[in-house]
């Protein structure tokens, strides 16, 4: 490793660092030809789904190992091994024709998405500070969805190209990125003095001696909103071919210009953190609730079963940063790649258990609508709201009496 000093506001170490995000939420490329992957592979609607979701699940094991090695090995080592394990999972889908195969090709390109998805936000998180740190957190996710939507529509040329195999091309992507990645952005080690090899004395972090319980409830906060979030990224292409009646439909155009929505809330998150605060959280949950509720009374109209869409796609990267952007706050700072792969865990878990959600919704309803889990998901996005306004005015209060105490 070299030992130069790298400038970490310039340009060629942050868009290669974030360039590292752009496969982040790319398991669900796939989510345009779900249906034809089903019919392809001979497999029901269901277990097509979860070559979409099981990368979530599979993500877990390499994400609750991961500080331990970026403790060991350092940060930008881990990282780059899970791009290159990103990277070499697209060959197997190519070539296959057995759903356990391109299954067992998905458990993989999860696990390498996991070995690094929590260390880019550490990354962001240990080298920058305030405001700066606020804005790069809302572009990573940002360019999270940017990924997705770029390879989303790439996806719909592969796969006029070479069918459902196609979708699977997009992966190769990832080499490109690794090798501008590891030749341009520092390292970081996570020991006691937090030694990089960087140059940026003014990013300076405080941390507190104690970690505060607020961030199991961030946790929790993640995995529901996951669920429901995801939901709708699943079950998009087959609720417009309903509508449509049409079977053949492709989705994947309408999913890319709705991930946009998201790619242009990452890029406003930094104002918004910055005008709203603590309140940033009401304005991501307030535009789930709208998305949820258009969709659970889309009935047949494909206009508005898109316009909840879009709503839905917004929110992401707002709050998603924004629990991030908390960790300093209420972490230690031994503690910060612990939660960063806490709160990546619970959206993991989120992702994955969004079909299984839908599934008993279905089962305990008997509705075989696919729209029909998301009149409940948006009873829970208000008591998600609810919860958190219940808790700051319980919690305001002795607050204001100290104040009044000690004027």
């Amino acid at each position: 490793m070299s030992t130069k000093k790298k400038d970490v506001n310039s340009l060629a170490v942050i868009l290669p660092m974030l360039s590292a995000s752009l496969f982040l939420t790319s398991y669900s490329v796939v989510n345009g030809v779900i249906p034809q992957l089903g019919r392809a592979l001979n497999v029901d609607n269901t277990s097509a789904e979860l070559l979409s979701t099981t990368p979530s699940l599979t993500a877990l094991i390499t994400l609750l190992i991961s500080p331990a090695l970026a403790r060991f090995f350092g940060l930008k080592k881990v990282i780059g091994a899970g791009l290159f394990l990103v990277g070499i999972t697209a060959f197997v889908p190519m070539f296959a024709t057995n759903f356990a195969v391109v299954m067992a090709a998905r458990v993989l390109f999860g696990m390498g998405l996991g070995l690094y998805n929590s260390l880019v936000i550490t990354l962001i998180q240990m080298l920058y500070s305030g405001n700066r740190r606020a804005t790069l957190l809302g572009i990573r996710g940002a360019t999270e969805n940017l990924g997705q939507a770029i390879m989303t529509a790439l996806v719909s040329v592969f796969v006029l190209i070479a069918g459902w195999q196609g979708a699977f091309i997009v992966y190769l992507f990832a080499f490109p990125v690794l090798i501008w990645f590891w030749l341009q952005v520092p390292d970081v080690h996570l020991d006691k003095t937090g030694s990089t090899d960087m140059d940026a004395e003014e990013n300076v972090n405080t941390y507190p001696d104690k970690t505060s319980p607020m961030l199991g409830a961030f946790c929790v906060c993640a995995a529901l909103y996951m669920v429901f979030f995801n939901s709708i990224n699943v079950r998009f292409a087959e609720i417009a071919q309903k509508i449509l009646n049409d079977p053949h439909h492709d989705s994947s155009v309408i999913i890319s210009i709705g991930i946009l929505f998201a790619v242009v809330a990452g890029f406003v998150y930094g104002f918004l953190e910055k005008k709203f605060g603590d309140n940033t959280y009401y304005v991501g949950m307030g535009i789930y609730f709208l998305g949820c509720l258009l969709v659970s009374f889309a009935g047949n109209n494909y206009a508005v079963l898109v316009a909840g869409f879009f709503l839905f796609n917004f929110p992401g990267p707002i709050l998603g940063p924004f629990l991030c952007n908390r960790i300093p706050k209420y972490a230690t700072k031994s503690s910060q790649a612990f939660w960063s792969t806490m709160i990546i865990l619970s959206f993991h878990v989120g992702v994955f258990a969004s079909p299984l959600a839908m599934k008993a919704i279905a089962t305990i309803t008997g509705s075989t609508d696919p729209a029909a889990p998301f009149p409940w998901f948006t009873v829970g996005f208000a008591i998600m709201i609810a919860a958190v306004a219940v808790w700051q005015l319980t919690h305001k209060k002795p607050a204001a009496k100290a104040a009044v105490a000690a004027a």
